[in-house]
């Protein structure tokens, strides 16, 4: 009996609290409903400053580095091989290698006849755009005056290059006319589009607009610094290659200790492939040295091409602006 009477009074006092809850709610409704109100319009206020501040990608995904993009009609590509950019003082910075697709080992593209057009999603009315030549086959757009809560820029490249191949030179006005149809179906170029979304370009606050004269001289020692790595993985190469061959010469000993003793056909074979992989490394030997030779000659041309730049005598087009 006691028990009932104890959860009865807990029923009541939670009734009485309830009740106290609504005569409060209902003397104070007005102050409530306009808290409420308040509260609802602070969420869509703060929802709409959010999705105008904060940067967001666009709808397609960012071009991935040192992707190459077909771009004209004479099958030259690009590739995005940096880009980086400071929000202090909206500077970014988009590093291109321009290859000639019908010359693939060639590393000299006519980089005056590359150009490219540009668009910012939300890069702010005073952002202005540069394309700054750094070799004869590697370029820099440069930004700067970006908006540092850009959502992305759209690049395209574009060859200036005459293709003779879509040139027509009719023989009568029946040629004249197939000729229109079949210029008009060959008319279209591929479009190299480089997509560049805020989320994707490295961060750094120590950039800045630098003149053609730093970026190539920053090129050139890139280019010495990759050869020289090259230089470094061949050389140790070699070393790997010359340890096989003594393994092989050590395995050959073995074999001719055997061939010896009996006159199994199976260890001769042995002998003999042993032999054909020491010429074989031999080969691979001879190639790393030529790699080596390769870029050291190219270094040479690097830093002459470092030198010529330093004493103000770049022989490359001089930037246009975007």
């Amino acid at each position: 009996m006691t028990a009932i009477i104890t959860i009865a009074d807990k029923f009541r006092n939670i009734f009485q609290r309830f009740s106290r809850f609504g005569t409060w709610f209902l003397e104070h409704q007005r102050r409530n409903l306009i808290a409420t109100f308040s509260i609802f319009i602070l969420i869509a206020f703060s929802t709409t400053v959010m999705v105008n501040i904060t940067p967001r990608p666009s709808n397609l995904p960012s071009t991935e580095l040192n992707t190459p993009v077909s771009f004209g009609t004479l099958n030259k590509t690009a590739s995005l091989t940096k880009s980086v950019f400071n929000k202090n003082n909206g500077v970014l910075e988009l590093h291109y290698t321009i290859s000639d697709g019908a010359v693939s080992d060639q590393d000299l593209v006519d980089i005056s006849k590359i150009k490219f057009t540009a668009m910012t999603d939300h890069g702010g009315s005073q952002v202005t755009g540069r394309v700054v030549p750094t070799s004869n086959s590697t370029v820099v757009v440069q930004f700067k005056n970006l908006s540092h809560n850009f959502n992305a820029v759209t690049l395209t490249a574009h060859d200036k290059s005459i293709n003779t191949a879509t040139v027509e030179a009719p023989s009568s006005v029946v040629a004249d006319s197939s000729s229109a149809k079949k210029t008009a179906a060959n008319s279209n170029t591929v479009s190299g589009k480089f997509i560049i979304n805020h989320d994707k370009v490295s961060k750094s606050n120590r950039l800045t607009f630098a003149t053609q004269r730093e970026l190539e001289v920053s090129e050139s020692e890139a280019k010495i610094a990759a050869q020289q790595k090259l230089i470094s993985k061949n050389t140790n190469a070699i070393v790997e290659y010359q340890k096989a061959i003594d393994q092989q010469q050590s395995s050959i000993k073995k074999y001719q200790k055997i061939l010896a003793q009996s006159d199994e056909s199976d260890t001769q074979t042995s002998i003999d492939n042993a032999r054909d992989a020491i010429t074989q490394i031999r080969t691979q030997i001879s190639d790393a040295q030529k790699n080596i030779q390769r870029a050291k000659t190219n270094i040479s041309q690097y830093q002459k091409t470092k030198k010529q730049v330093q004493e103000g005598k770049s022989l490359l087009p001089k930037p246009t602006d975007l």
